[in-house]
């Protein structure tokens, strides 16, 4: 809609259930139950019309454009198509593929309206050829005055392509509201002596005919028409030419009937909700319909007495004009203020990712649980159990919790979860003893409370309940304490996103530990909890940086580590070398060891480790506060580069005796890292 009328509506969200289709032609699909009969049969609100007069495609019936117009009839058959006044278009009868349509046969409708035109294209429906030129060009050009002289002149066909027919029948539909007085044909230039049809079915049987009335072949189109059978010619030589007279289009609002005097309307808006209003008024009786005037659009049509805006701002105030409409005009404006409600999701968590233990149905992912929009739906698959599994949730910040909100199906039925536990876990290492979930078979709002202000960043659900053995939901919200602190894990410099900078203080603090003097400064860059900066807590960043890591899923990370010397002793002034050997190794993202050492026995030389050529070094050579001397050779990658897989060397560390003595250096804190943060210890 945006790109047919640009302005701070179509630039929203508000025209997102309709479209154009084509220059003139609007759809406004039925996307919700409005007020609906027993039957099904409905109406559409909220249909945006830009500038301009538009047609009810079924019933002819005319709408004036730059407005949002209600209470749009929608029966089953009827699909909401509306027309802009002064489109052509060229139509053909219904087919399952091109290869039904009829080479021999054109036909055109028009919506006349002043001066309008347009150019007919069409090729081989079957080759990439129009790319060499191979298509054809059809002018179709249409006036009308404020005489109701009508002209239609369908000029000569340019181009060809393969299959092209240049005999052709034309049928001409001109929709308006009377028969003209007077209708003529020329092809060629040469008058063409014209059959009235007493039918609908003689006239599209009867070449060089003329017929006003609907399609009565079609039960569902109620608009009339002025329609013209041409025969067949040649229409790469000839112009084709109808002319009328006394053509006229009623385009008067059909739904304006009453009189009388009007009041400004008798209203109140109250603002209970966080992101809709409803004014409300008292009943007109010389009223045919309400107008309500909100950021500078008219929402037209209203049929009752009340009108719901929706897609607002919590805690916002807004002004909203109302008026009564009626055949002889409009009442004066009554204005109403109110301020939305505060927002119900204001401590919602936002940004939540999870995966599931069990297979989910294509489409309804559990992505669905936590995309903050209540008509999507969760579904595992529909083809086979899934109780037991787990749900694995990342929150991606770290946050003192308040509760968990579980929106089910609204009939509890199939997927309705029911019995289960949940814990909790900084680093999906360490996780809380489990909490029991027992819920009730209702389509009731289920929600958990978090006792003792717990702070988390990973949420583990364990279903061993379900309704039909499947899972399903319409959303997650997972709220943190009102007013609460949070931050992202790897933010280590505290200023609310993952960069550069948060690496190099990474990289100035790696290996720091609980108790050297800089600890407590840099503490919530520990995400592990084990008072040591390591691999596991730089890799929140890393997979941050150069763009970010892809979704692609991969194993966890796996395999085995070895830290051997390359002798048993050495003498003073020798060089060890330790190699680090990797064995069965998957999905490694990151790699950190610690090895502390005396300074009085070994000096460190520098590490060497070609296969990990992709990754960035962060080994650093630290003296901790307590006087402790310990080497953490370190190495990640940033953003999506390739792991280390299999069996190989990883690094090669030197170190140079001081002494002649045994080699007796061992590590701690041995740790792989995958892109998800997952970790095997070694």
């Amino acid at each position: 809609m945006f790109l047919d009328e640009e302005n701070d509506y179509t630039l929203g969200t508000r025209t997102q259930y309709q479209y154009m289709f084509g220059p003139s032609i609007l759809v406004a699909p039925i996307y919700k139950e409005t007020r609906a009969d027993k039957e099904g049969n409905d109406v559409r609100d909220g249909i945006y019309l830009p500038q301009g007069e538009w047609v009810d495609y079924f019933t002819g019936e005319v709408y004036r454009g730059g407005r949002i117009i209600n209470n749009f009839p929608a029966p089953l058959w009827k699909l909401p198509v509306l027309i802009k006044r002064g489109a052509i278009i060229p139509v053909h009868k219904t087919t399952n593929t091109p290869a039904e349509l009829d080479p021999k046969m054109r036909a055109y409708e028009i919506y006349p309206l002043g001066e309008s035109s347009f150019t007919e294209y069409d090729d081989d429906a079957k080759t990439q050829a129009y790319l060499a030129g191979e298509c054809s060009r059809t002018k179709v050009s249409c006036s009308l005055n404020g005489k109701g002289d009508l002209k239609v002149e369908v000029a000569p066909t340019t181009g060809s392509f393969d299959g092209f027919e240049k005999q052709k029948f034309t049928h001409l539909t001109v929709f308006c509201s009377q028969k003209p007085a007077k209708v003529t044909l020329k092809v060629g230039g040469k008058s063409v002596k014209l059959t009235e049809a007493t039918s609908y079915s003689s006239w599209k049987s009867t070449p060089n005919s003329y017929y006003y009335g609907g399609n009565t072949e079609d039960r569902y189109m109620k608009a009339e028409a002025l329609m013209v059978n041409v025969a067949e010619v040649d229409v790469t030589a000839q112009t084709i030419t109808l002319e009328a007279t006394k053509v006229t289009v009623d385009n008067t609002n059909k739904l304006l009937a009453k009189t009388g005097p009007l009041s400004a309307p008798k209203a109140k808006m109250d603002g209970t909700e966080a992101y809709t209003l409803t004014p409300s008024w008292e009943t007109q009786e010389n009223a045919d319909y309400y107008e309500l005037e909100f950021e500078g659009q008219l929402y037209s049509t209203i049929a009752g007495t009340e009108y719901t805006i929706d897609a607002l701002t919590a805690e916002t105030t807004y002004e909203v004009k109302l008026r009564a409409v009626n055949k002889e005009g409009q009442s004066e404006w009554t204005t109403l203020k109110a301020t939305t409600a505060a927002d119900p999701l204001r401590f919602a968590i936002r940004g939540i990712t999870a995966e599931s233990s069990c297979e989910n149905q294509g489409g309804q992912g559990i992505n669905k649980m936590f995309d903050m929009d209540e008509t999507s739906i969760w579904h595992t698959a529909w083809s086979k159990a899934a109780v037991p599994f787990d749900i694995l949730v990342d929150l991606h910040t770290v946050n003192i919790l308040d509760k968990l909100q579980y929106i089910p199906r609204p009939n509890a039925g199939n997927g309705t979860l029911l019995k289960g536990t949940y814990q909790l876990s900084m680093d999906k290492m360490t996780w809380s003893e489990p909490v029991a979930i027992d819920w009730a078979r209702t389509g009731d709002i289920k929600e958990i409370t978090f006792a003792g202000s717990p702070k988390a960043r990973f949420i583990r659900i364990q279903i061993s309940e379900a309704v039909g053995n499947f899972g399903s939901g319409h959303e997650f919200y997972i709220f943190r304490q009102p007013n609460s602190e949070y931050y992202i894990p790897g933010d280590i410099n505290l200023d609310g996103k993952l960069d550069e900078n948060d690496l190099t203080s990474y990289m100035n603090y790696t290996g720091l530990r609980k108790g050297d003097g800089d600890f407590d400064y840099v503490s919530k860059g520990d995400l592990n909890g084990n008072g040591l900066l390591d691999a596991y807590d730089i890799m929140a960043v890393a997979v941050a940086l150069n763009d970010g890591v892809s979704s692609r899923k991969v194993p966890a990370v796996a395999g085995e580590i070895s830290v051997k010397a390359d002798k048993a002793q050495y003498n003073e002034g020798e060089v060890a070398t330790i190699t680090v050997s990797g064995k069965g190794l998957t999905s490694v993202n990151g790699i950190s060891l610690a090895i502390p050492y005396d300074a009085q026995e070994w000096e460190y030389v520098g590490v060497e480790a070609p296969n990990l050529a992709q990754m960035y070094n962060m080994c650093y050579d630290r003296l901790h506060t307590n006087g402790e001397k310990v080497l953490y050779p370190t190495f990640l990658n940033l953003g999506e580069q390739p792991t280390l897989e299999g069996d190989v060397v990883v690094m090669s560390i030197k170190m140079k005796s001081k002494k002649k003595q045994k080699f007796a250096l061992s590590h701690t804190n041995g740790m792989l890292v995958d892109k998800y943060q997952n970790v095997a210890s070694f």
